[in-house]
């Protein structure tokens, strides 16, 4: 299910960009209407987290059926949002998102992956928002959301194929329950570190602007850099442990924001930041075991937060090369204290 609710996450993210760059771009409110839509899109992934942990609490020998049902109610809404209105359109995105994001939760678990499918669930998303826009900015997103639209829709009946073969038989009556403990005062604080270091990522990664991506193969490559990253961070921290990819990956990450206007060092910013981003959702999962769907929302609540500066015109801090190398230091510290706050014991796959 994983693979499949990764290349449909590509899919979905690549509709809103399509029709936020192609239907809506010309709204007579265009700021606005972005703000919009990224409210829905995120900052609503935290309530319709709560009532989908809220049902599968309730039934919880049928998780995956209810988080492939919200996530397939994520795609038509989704569908349906992009020729009618941003909100819609962000209310699917956050359904899907949620659906997906907790059934890969309960894979990842229910498989002993320490967190490397949830890796693989994040990252294509940038990709579907990059190859979206592009579309969108080439006049050609009707006709391009009809073929991303089938795609769509076929492998969402693929993903009731597999939970009909695989799941209702195979992992039925498997819950999120771990033996992962910690005090009450313990895990508010690994979980506010996590929130902190994702706002602070979301906002570097808005400000923060590399010259050189106006060119559009590297304007490519830097996407490949951000998605590759996000899937070996998740695997580099179940072989290495967080501390060690934490610590590695960051300050590698400082060093290549301090030169971003060299293209290489440039890459391996992007790469190396992005890698602890299936990290932070591991740890905040892992805080809250039995109520994945808030987890995950409430760190995308954390991505739209982060998201607002930029909104108002706040002024940055510093250029960027000081932002990103700053702002990569800062994030290390941050999550390795709320690791050793938190009592967190490194979870090392063979």
């Amino acid at each position: 299910m994983t693979a499949i609710y990764s290349v449909l996450h590509m899919l979905v993210d690549g509709i809103c960009a399509l029709a936020m760059f192609g239907n809506y771009v010309g709204a007579a409110d265009r700021q606005f209407t972005f703000l919009l839509y990224n409210f829905c899109a995120f900052a609503l992934q935290m309530p319709i987290g709560v009532l989908l942990d809220f049902i599968n609490l309730k039934y919880e020998e049928k998780q995956s059926k209810f988080s492939c049902w919200f996530a397939t109610l994520g795609v038509g809404i989704t569908l349906l949002g992009a020729i009618t209105h941003p909100i819609v359109l962000g209310i699917g995105n956050a359904l899907f998102h949620v659906g997906g994001g907790v059934g890969t939760c309960k894979e990842d678990e229910a498989k002993g992956w320490n967190g490397k499918g949830l890796g693989v669930f994040v990252a294509p998303g940038a990709l579907g928002l990059y190859l979206g826009t592009i579309l969108a900015k080439k006049g050609v997103w009707e006709i391009s959301l009809w073929m991303i639209a089938g795609m769509a829709v076929l492998l969402t009946s693929s993903a009731w194929s597999l939970y009909h073969k695989e799941y209702k038989k195979k992992h039925r009556g498997i819950s999120y329950t771990t033996e992962f403990f910690m005090p009450k005062r313990q895990k508010v604080m690994l979980i506010f570190c996590c929130f902190g270091v994702v706002i602070l990522r979301s906002y570097i990664g808005m400000e923060v602007a590399f010259s050189w991506k106006q060119i559009p193969i590297w304007g490519l490559f830097s996407v490949l850099a951000v998605v590759c990253g996000k899937v070996a961070g998740g695997f580099a921290a179940a072989k290495f442990g967080y501390c060690r990819t934490i610590v590695i990956t960051l300050t590698v990450a400082a060093i290549g924001y301090y030169g971003l206007e060299s293209i290489p060092l440039g890459l391996v910013a992007l790469f190396a930041f992005n890698m602890t981003m299936p990290i932070t959702l591991h740890l905040v999962m892992q805080g809250l075991p039995k109520l994945p769907g808030f987890a995950f929302g409430l760190l995308t609540f954390g991505l739209f937060l982060g998201f607002l500066p930029t909104y108002f015109g706040w002024q940055l801090l510093g250029n960027g090369q000081q932002l990103g190398a700053v702002g990569s230091v800062f994030s290390m510290i941050i999550m390795l204290l709320g690791i050793r706050q938190g009592g967190v014991h490194d979870a090392v796959s063979d």
